[in-house]
């Protein structure tokens, strides 16, 4: 990594968003565009430096490599606290950062839990970040992981939902804020749609399988 790409922090601490191409992101997610606002990228204001490693800036063989050289790379900058989040968990607030920041002062760890078992948000310092080497990522074990390694020494902000399918864009429908009415708005759109086609697709069957049935054409003799 060429730390020149990077400029020279101001303060102390780093807001490192750890994500794909958004609509990278949708494809992997098999969503369609329509729900991009469902995978924001997070925004804050505070006394942090924001650094974006999307897919250009990520460098490493497997999301464990990708993620711990984007910290080493923060930490060669000389940040010495680090929030990291990504870009699936619509509910994610400026708020949520600062309190990370904020708990991390008395802790080694602030995480924030999504309902899989997984974390929409980890706080660390700098000089702790061996904490996260060795981590089962993306197996929805990593929080329960994370807190064991802690030994006690952990923070936890609230639960969320994140955004992996159309099940999890269900769940967050069900929801009571502005993500949710968004959610419930894609998956009526969805539905609409669907209904819309189901003649035709149900039409393209019955031929299919007419087709399949009908007996081989006759052959011409000369």
């Amino acid at each position: 990594m060429n730390l020149e790409m990077f400029p020279t922090p101001m303060s102390r601490r780093a807001l490192l968003i750890f994500a794909d191409d958004a609509r990278l992101d949708l494809a992997r997610r098999r969503l369609p565009v329509a729900a991009l606002p469902l995978l924001p990228t997070p925004a804050f204001e505070g006394a942090a430096d924001v650094h974006l490693f999307d897919s250009r800036a990520q460098h490493g063989r497997t999301f464990a490599e990708r993620f711990e050289n984007a910290i080493e790379t923060l930490s060669a900058l000389g940040y010495q606290e680090i929030v990291a989040v990504g870009r699936d968990c619509p509910d994610l607030s400026a708020n949520d950062i600062a309190q990370a920041f904020a708990q991390l002062r008395g802790k080694r760890l602030v995480l924030g839990p999504d309902h899989r078992g997984g974390c929409y948000l980890i706080a660390f310092r700098s000089a702790d970040r061996a904490l996260l080497r060795g981590i089962r990522w993306k197996r929805n074990t990593d929080c329960a992981e994370l807190m064991a390694r802690a030994s006690g020494q952990v923070s936890l902000l609230a639960m969320k939902h994140d955004i992996d399918s159309w099940a999890d864009v269900r769940l967050v429908a069900r929801t009571d804020n502005a993500m949710a009415r968004l959610a419930t708005f894609l998956l009526a759109t969805m539905n609409a749609v669907s209904q819309q086609i189901a003649p035709f697709v149900h039409a393209a069957v019955r031929f299919i399988r007419v087709r399949g049935q009908m007996p081989p054409p006759a052959r011409v003799l000369a």
